[in-house]
């Protein structure tokens, strides 16, 4: 590594954990920013799947062979069950900070079902939480080229690489660990006169590291990713079912501190290897790879509507992008780049090609430097069109020119222009609140072509530990005041409704739509000072855009990353299944204020015996979303307790769905 580019990534690292400890000492009094406890992409593949990406009951009877590799680039969110037995380690591309190449095997503490683990208890007592288990691999025989029983003379080495923390918003603390264990005894039967005792698994620990901040753990050891290399040696391990697993340790906040008890303790683990003819300077599995994935073709945003992309073409086009590639070989590659752009549904095809160029070793360029390669122009727009919409497919290339050569590497992505803003990539790593009642959020937006219709707000919310919090909040907006929120234009009493899926973001119309120009701000006010815990993107960074305001004054956040709110702009939009109104067209009110004691309800278009059979109930809560009044459904409502306030009234069925609610005042 020359000495330009050590000291851009040491400053670099530097100025990383100055933010967090700056971050840290605001989020705890103004901003807060937690892990989440509930992983959506886990649970909405285990809902797609219906179980079928697990293992059946005995497939792990016949052993694999080595060379035992995986990098973790497959994007299939659960390790492969070509290799790995289990599902509760996370594979993805969001959260591993320079990764060996794209993609890498996550431990934390959320189990296989996306859910916090059973077994967490408030710290500071440790538990432990993921486990990453090898297939059974055969260590007694390889068969290829020549079949032979292998021994240690062998030379097998087990490798792989390690990151604390990755992007999460927590590090795993110093009690907090990584293990690494290897299998000596499988599980099986022991007769003794006159029973059987089932003997399980019998594991020998081989290495461990524990908890660091990511910053920590650079500075200590000039890389984002350590490697390790773990020989294999004691006679014990060459048998036709040797196994390895990966676990880890976590500890949570204490129970006086709940809002803290999120995920947490990530570990992030890349390239794990198994193969004999090694040694401990075999450290290199040759390759040529993309190191993250395809950036998004729009100057400011990841997504945004496709009228307002046309209105201004030139200016919302990136004239580079950034691409980050690496040659993983102690020998450099004469090499080619390029990237193709084509819109679904035919139409439109663009392209660029990079040349060639000798991309050097890892061990002397880290990452590939060359301005066509790493920085790619842009020479085209996307075309101008009436429609409403369009999905571009963005296709990258990296391949040797070596004669014979197999290296080299293909990702792709999608660039979406539908009828909403993105900061965000449409994946939570974390959840952002504020801390005070009272506080404001807002989120900064700018249209090309004004004025243009405010349609709605989509927001995320991750579900919280309980997955009961109801804290009503003020959906507002605000228009720009030299650069920061001006005078509220909108707001509106909501309640948050929480994801369990990724993508499922809660869509509140405003009645009537609003008629914005230029800047405009989107966010919300508080009504307690509660943890809202709004998605919070930690890989594409608009910090810059938000704002919040606790006593007054307009503050830029101090955490890096994207808030998972999205304002729709343009023509009107349908209603959807996680779609709130202003004004529910489910139920009806009167009088409302209600000074009677009264409340008369109707929902429109339900049959009131229906309603009435025992099927359904009201449920009112107040602002803190405390529910105050439970009763079977009648047309009539005795709201006489209820102190003077403002309060939801709700129509459910018996499985907790909601028909309808509205807010009504008490005022006497």
């Amino acid at each position: 590594m020359n000495n330009t580019i050590k000291y851009i990534l040491r400053m670099r690292v530097l100025c990383m954990g100055i933010v967090f400890l700056l971050a840290g000492v605001v989020g705890f009094a103004q901003e807060v920013l937690t892990g989440m406890q509930f992983n959506p992409m886990v649970g909405e593949r285990v809902m797609e799947s219906n179980g079928s990406d697990y293992l059946k009951a005995g497939t792990d009877t016949v052993p694999v062979t080595i060379p035992f590799f995986d990098d973790f680039s497959s994007r299939g969110i659960f390790p492969s069950a070509d290799r790995w037995i289990d599902k509760f380690a996370f594979e993805n591309d969001d959260l591993p900070v320079f990764p060996v190449n794209l993609g890498a095997m996550t431990l934390d503490a959320i189990n296989d079902s996306g859910n916090m683990y059973q077994t967490a208890v408030p710290g500071p007592m440790e538990f432990i939480a993921d486990h990453l288990t090898s297939r059974y691999i055969r260590l007694d025989s390889v068969f290829t080229p020549t079949p032979k029983a292998l021994t240690p003379a062998d030379s097998l080495y087990l490798s792989f690489f390690y990151q604390p923390q990755g992007r999460a918003s927590g590090a795993p603390q110093k009690n907090d660990s990584l293990i690494l264990d290897f299998l000596t005894v499988p599980a099986h039967d022991s007769i003794i006169p006159g029973d059987t005792i089932k003997v399980p698994d019998l594991w020998r620990q081989m290495w461990f590291a524990n908890g660091s901040r990511l910053d920590t753990f650079y500075l200590n050891n000039n890389k984002w990713f350590v490697q390790v290399m773990i020989p294999i040696t004691d006679p014990v391990f060459f048998k036709k079912k040797f196994r390895f697993r990966f676990y880890n340790y976590v500890s949570l906040a204490s129970s006086s501190l709940p809002s803290w008890q999120s995920n947490t303790a990530q570990w992030n683990l890349d390239n794990v290897y198994l193969n004999l003819g090694r040694d401990r300077y075999d450290t290199v599995y040759p390759e040529l790879r993309f190191v993250y994935r395809p950036p998004s073709l729009l100057h400011r945003y990841e997504s945004m509507p496709y009228p307002q992309y046309c209105d201004d073409p030139t200016n919302e086009i990136k004239d580079t992008i950034d691409i980050l590639m690496t040659n993983r070989d102690t020998l450099s590659h004469l090499s080619s780049y390029g990237y193709n752009v084509t819109k679904i549904g035919g139409g439109f095809s663009a392209s660029y090609n990079g040349g060639t160029y000798d991309i050097q070793s890892y061990k002397k360029v880290p990452y590939v430097t060359t301005q066509k390669f790493a920085h790619p122009e842009v020479p085209f727009l996307l075309p101008i069109s009436q429609a409403d919409s369009a999905v571009f497919l963005m296709k990258h290339m990296l391949s040797s020119g070596a004669a014979g050569s197999k290296i080299g590497d293909t990702m792709t992505g999608m660039q979406r222009l539908y009828n909403y803003y993105a900061y965000d990539d449409g994946t939570p790593e974390a959840s952002y609140g504020l801390s005070f009642n009272g506080s404001k959020l807002a989120y900064r937006f700018e249209l090309n072509k004004s004025p243009d219709t405010l349609r709605a707000i989509r927001m995320y919310f991750n579900r919280t530990l309980s997955n009961t919090s109801k804290q009503f909040f003020y959906l507002c907006v605000w228009n720009n005041n030299a650069g920061k929120p001006g005078d509220t234009v909108y707001s509106d009493l909501v309640f948050p409704k929480y994801a369990d899926s990724i993508n499922k973001f809660v869509t509140y119309h405003l009645n009537p739509p609003l008629s914005v120009t230029g800047t405009f701000y989107v966010g919300w006010q508080q009504t307690t000072g509660d943890f809202l815990s709004v998605g919070f993107d930690r890989y594409n960074n608009s910090q810059d855009n938000i704002f919040w305001n606790a006593v007054g004054v307009w503050n830029t956040s101090a955490f890096s990353g994207s808030l998972m709110i999205r304002p729709v702009v343009g023509k009107p939009i349908p209603l959807g299944t996680n779609d709130i109104t202003s004004t529910d067209p489910g139920i009806k009110i009167y009088p409302n204020p209600c000074s009677t004691g009264t409340l008369h309800i109707r929902v429109p278009g339900s049959a009131e015996s229906t309603l009435s059979a025992g099927n359904y109930e009201i449920v009112v809560s107040d602002l803190l979303g405390h529910v105050r009044l439970r009763t079977a459904y009648s047309s009539t409502a005795d709201v006489s307790s209820l102190a003077n306030g403002l309060y939801f009234l709700e129509v459910r069925n018996r499985a907790g769905i909601r028909t309808g609610t509205s807010k009504f005042i008490i005022s006497r």
